[in-house]
């Protein structure tokens, strides 16, 4: 392994945790396909969660933990990279950012343990359940702007260091899907608006393929 490559094990956390936390967030109850909702609907998105219960608590469980494994990849990145340089500096800032929003996802799966045990069948059960749906959508859209805006910092920082190329150029679309992102997700929760919701929820698919390039890249023993 050269000075500049990353771990097996961290070029591992960056394919296999990105696309653990995007399948099991697909499968979220009243996400993409399992009973979809209305996320601007609190009621339809509890009554969702409590509905399925299992795979809700299953997903929470299992989205924290792609996280996770995610992070530990791109900090084998920023590990490697010369701490002098301004590509570092954007590499460290955008893993602070992600950090922050992640830690803001995981609480976000302990409140989803509580919705799973709300009872549907008494009006004050779903009532009472509505404040804890409203912390939940609250951090979930501050996480989503941190960690957007992580994925943006970092992919600068890579950007700096690859040369004119296809790398490069990578690099750049994915900091400007992330700006995406952040609009998307402001407006999406100021309107609020459906669209923009979902538009944000796309964009986390190039982060996933990126992610897997880049690990896939290290797993064949290539350098940063």
């Amino acid at each position: 392994m050269g000075p500049n490559s990353v771990n097996k094990l961290e070029a591992l956390g960056l394919v296999v945790g990105p696309v653990l936390a995007l399948v099991f967030f697909a499968i979220e109850p009243g996400g993409m396909f399992v009973q979809p909702a209305d996320s601007t609907d609190p009621a339809a998105t509890i009554t969702s969660v409590a509905s399925n219960p299992g795979i809700a608590r299953v997903t929470a469980l299992m989205v924290p933990l792609g996280l996770i494994l995610m992070l530990y990849g791109l900090s084998g990145i920023s590990r490697v990279m010369r701490p002098d340089t301004m590509a570092a500096a954007w590499s460290r800032l955008g893993i602070l950012f992600m950090n922050v929003g992640a830690f803001g996802w995981i609480l976000t799966s302990g409140l989803t343990f509580i919705l799973t045990r709300t009872q549907l069948d008494a009006a004050p059960g779903l009532e009472s359940a509505i404040p804890i749906y409203m912390v939940d959508s609250g951090l979930s859209m501050l996480s989503s702007l941190a960690v957007a805006a992580g994925f943006m910092a970092f992919n600068l920082g890579l950007s700096a260091i690859y040369p004119p190329g296809p790398l490069r150029i990578t690099a750049l679309a994915i900091a400007a899907v992330s700006v995406v992102c952040l609009i998307a997700v402001i407006i999406g929760n100021s309107i609020p608006d459906r669209t923009m919701i979902t538009v944000s929820r796309i964009c986390y698919f190039p982060w996933v393929a990126w992610s897997v390039v880049l690990g896939v890249r290290f797993l064949k023993g290539r350098s940063l």
